[in-house]
């Protein structure tokens, strides 16, 4: 029985220290755009961070200096809490960013300034959370808010393709 205790506990002991792994708490240093920036954790270590399941105009297109402002209005100089999600192949951490039980991502899209990037999101976002990002978009449209208010927005990914090496 005390073996099995031992394992319990040992076991209980390493997912605790896995999960507090996945959580980056930081002061938020630098907002990059719409849907990155940049914070300092407690041990002074700057972590490049990517904004999971949204996907913001870039700073070139109509409204991306707005997402860029907006994300900068809700963070910066802030203690956030950065869930890890993934990291992207820019070496950026890929999170999930909340302020206290603010979840900033959705407050992006709600504000209409992303958009769901389902493409990453299924199977990596809960089935709730998809939903609730899926809704918040559908919210924006329907009220034109924000990058909404064009005629037709170009999804940022679009962008990305049609201005490649330029």
């Amino acid at each position: 029985m005390f073996r099995l205790c031992l394992l319990f506990f040992l076991l209980t002991a390493c997912r605790a220290d896995e999960s507090s792994q996945s959580l980056i708490d930081g002061v938020v240093i630098k907002v990059k755009d719409g849907d990155s920036l940049v914070i300092r954790d407690d041990q002074n270590q700057e972590h490049q961070l990517r904004l999971a399941f949204i996907d913001a105009p870039e700073y070139s297109q109509p409204f991306g200096s707005e997402a860029r402002s907006n994300l900068d209005r809700w963070v910066y100089r802030k203690r956030v809490q950065a869930q890890l999600m993934d990291s992207d192949r820019y070496q950026r951490k890929v999170v999930v960013l909340h302020l206290g039980s603010t979840d900033i991502n959705s407050e992006q899209i709600k504000a209409g300034f992303a958009w769901h990037y389902q493409h990453f999101a299924k199977g990596k976002q809960s089935s709730a959370d998809f939903e609730r990002y899926q809704s918040l978009e559908q919210q924006a449209r329907q009220g034109r808010i924000g990058l909404w208010q064009e005629a037709q927005p170009v999804p940022p990914w679009d962008y990305r393709k049609a201005h490649k090496g330029n």
